[in-house]
């Protein structure tokens, strides 16, 4: 991660950030024969943003795929050619440079052009009505969050690939408080999916998607985010109950809070409290560690897969994508 660093143009960030995960596999470039990015056209600010990066991403004279959603869905697509015996070896990458761009803006400018654009939202508002409907259900639970806000914090700065407190907060409103706010950041992540055996493996993957309309969706049942967890639970032939670890995409500490009670982990009313209690819940930081999408799917990804490497057996990747999480993506990881 980095934030506003003029020395390096994107496309060495991605060279970067590929070139490490093929150095932390110890695999050489030849043995790759595919390649899926997630990337935005909007976030980038380049028309067609993959035919500069791509190459970066070790893309150049290889199959390519680049989707404009979050970085897990790009992981699903990998996966699901792999399976299909389409692909023996890929490369997952995803990125966002906040500093290059407004992401409030950009938000703004994806919602739908007639019935939603006119009001002006964007997706912080969004994450502001979700809370609000939640403190009406459930009352204000001040400690709870303060609480939960102070616990983020402090994994975020256990987390050595986080970003630093200098790069700055998006800004909120109410009720959304400053220390909810996602911490921006120039990110690039990058995974290999392949077909041979390794010690951490993809045992279940699941898709959710909600209504189109904003106004449509239920801002607490969320069930995408649901669908999503449970599709890849069954698939995996697990439970909640059985996972060591937790690692939950959300723009703000609400967002990721509240997704615990969606999922069925926390009891409602208790997603806050929840969070500050288990150490199992986003270790790395989540939002606070640093944020941008699309890359976030993949980074939650990378962050469960590196820690069941140092302990614990079964986790779960949860990626959202704008606008207003209407889809959802969720991949259960085993160490053997």
């Amino acid at each position: 991660m980095s934030w506003a660093d003029a020395s390096y143009s994107l496309e060495e960030l991605i060279f970067k950030g590929v070139k490490r995960a093929l150095h932390a596999s110890k695999t050489c470039i030849d043995a790759v024969d595919s390649v899926v990015l997630a990337a935005h056209d909007l976030v980038d600010g380049r028309s067609l943003s993959s035919m500069v990066t791509a190459p970066a991403a070790g893309a150049y004279l290889r199959d390519e795929i680049r989707l404009a959603e979050d970085g897990l869905v790009a992981l699903s697509l990998a996966g699901a050619r792999v399976a299909a015996g389409e692909s023996e070896l890929s490369i997952v990458a995803a990125w966002g440079r906040a500093s290059e761009g407004d992401f409030l803006s950009q938000s703004r400018a994806a919602m739908d052009p007639f019935l939603v654009q006119p009001f002006g939202l964007t997706e912080a508002d969004i994450s502001a009505f979700r809370l609000s409907r939640w403190l009406g259900a459930h009352g204000p639970q001040d400690e709870a969050r303060v609480r939960a806000a102070e616990m983020r914090l402090v994994r975020a700065r256990q987390n050595p690939r986080a970003i630093d407190t200098s790069a700055p907060l998006l800004p909120l409103n109410a009720p959304l408080r400053v220390d909810e706010a996602p911490r921006c950041a120039d990110i690039v992540v990058a995974a290999l999916v392949g077909s041979r055996e390794s010690a951490c493996h993809i045992s279940g993957i699941g898709h959710g998607t909600d209504a189109t309309l904003v106004g449509d969706r239920d801002w607490l049942e969320r069930p995408a985010l649901r669908t999503a967890v449970e599709q890849a639970l069954g698939e995996a032939r697990l439970s909640l109950k059985d996972l060591d670890l937790f690692e939950i995409d959300g723009m703000t500490l609400a967002d990721e809070a509240l997704a615990l009670e969606a999922i069925g982990l926390a009891e409602p009313g208790d997603g806050f409290g929840l969070y500050a209690r288990s150490d199992r819940i986003n270790p790395s930081g989540g939002s606070a560690a640093g944020w941008c999408y699309p890359a976030m799917g993949l980074v939650r990804f990378a962050e469960c897969l590196l820690r069941l490497d140092a302990g614990g057996k079964r986790g779960v990747a949860v990626g959202s994508s704008p606008i207003g999480d209407q889809t959802q993506t969720a991949v259960v990881l085993e160490v053997a």
